[in-house]
């Protein structure tokens, strides 16, 4: 299961439920469309949380738990954990759960067109034939998503804490679906979870921002942009860094996971633009492009890719600062 934290970021990354069969051709059409992305989790909580007191552990059990979609049954373990810390949240953080009932969740009702189309166009990238359902619920406010091979789950009161406008929540949300759906398909091919191993843990997280980026198809994603722009004025001495600490088997690193800066100017989380670059430098020495996305899913020896890719290479003769 790839479980994305608020702590981890506001996003995301995870419980195995089920495998299939690959495709054979990475642009293979889908043989029916994902439905768009379900709201009737997030609908009945705004109904409860209406404009008066928040709702109490009794109300949301009966109305909100109770009646839920598989997407709240995904949600609850270790996130929602039970009626009486999902009312604690709401108590704790109300304008969170309003913003997102007033802000975010209009925003996916007029969006649910788009978000079935870039479900199917990332299911299209992978050569998934199988859709896979993606809900918004409202969550104990403490986990942005998750993902495994039942499908997406995004905690609407988490993503839409950056949003400040209807445009920046489209986007957030566009960027979460592809960036997370990416992970389903990934827990149905298998993929572990292995936060112990920098190189392995980047790939996981650098592919499913590729297939982004992809789905988006031209569309800038608003997470990631301040990586890419601090990774390609300071590529060199960040892939050093970067193999320093996978060389050294270092797992308390900041590469991932991370909400703050781990060094001034520097954004968080740059495993995730590393590893999208080994990614991309992977698929373009391919031959066989549907063959080399096949292998980037699966992702069954991370070294083996980066020896393929050729992106070390690309540092070997750079000079030190």
């Amino acid at each position: 299961m790839i479980d994305h934290r608020l702590t981890r970021r506001l996003r995301a990354a995870v419980a195995l439920a089920a495998s299939i069969t690959l495709a054979a051709c990475a642009h293979a059409p889908a043989t029916s469309e994902p439905p768009a992305l379900h709201l009737a989790d997030a609908e009945r909580f705004a109904r409860l949380m209406g404009p008066g007191s928040p709702p109490t552990a009794t109300e949301l059990q009966a109305a909100y738990l109770a009646p839920a979609s598989e997407g709240v049954a995904i949600f609850t373990p270790n996130r929602i954990v039970s009626a009486e810390n999902l009312a604690a949240a709401v108590r704790a953080i109300p304008a969170d759960y309003r913003k997102a009932i007033d802000l975010c969740l209009p925003v996916a009702r007029q969006m649910q067109g788009e978000t079935s189309r870039l479900m199917a166009r990332v299911g299209r990238e992978l050569g998934q034939a199988q859709p896979a359902p993606a809900y918004a619920v409202i969550g104990a406010g403490n986990s942005g998503g998750t993902a495994d091979a039942r499908g997406l789950v995004l905690g609407l009161e988490v993503i839409c804490q950056s949003a400040d406008s209807a445009e920046a929540a489209r986007q957030i949300l566009r960027d979460f679906v592809a960036h997370e759906m990416t992970h389903v398909y990934q827990a149905r091919a298998n993929v572990a979870e292995r936060e112990t191993d920098l190189l392995h843990q980047s790939l996981v997280e650098g592919f499913a921002d590729l297939v982004m980026e992809r789905a988006l198809d031209g569309t800038p994603p608003l997470t990631g942009a301040e990586r890419s722009r601090h990774g390609l004025a300071n590529e060199a001495a960040l892939w050093r860094e970067f193999k320093a600490d996978v060389d050294a088997g270092r797992t308390d690193t900041e590469w991932l996971y991370r909400q703050k800066m781990s060094k001034p100017g520097r954004p968080p989380d740059m495993g995730y633009w590393i590893g999208k670059r080994i990614c991309e430098a992977y698929l373009a020495q391919a031959a066989d492009k549907p063959a080399a996305m096949r292998t980037l899913l699966e992702l069954r020896d991370a070294r083996a890719i980066l020896a393929a890719s050729g992106y070390a290479q690309r540092f070997a003769g750079a000079a030190r600062p």
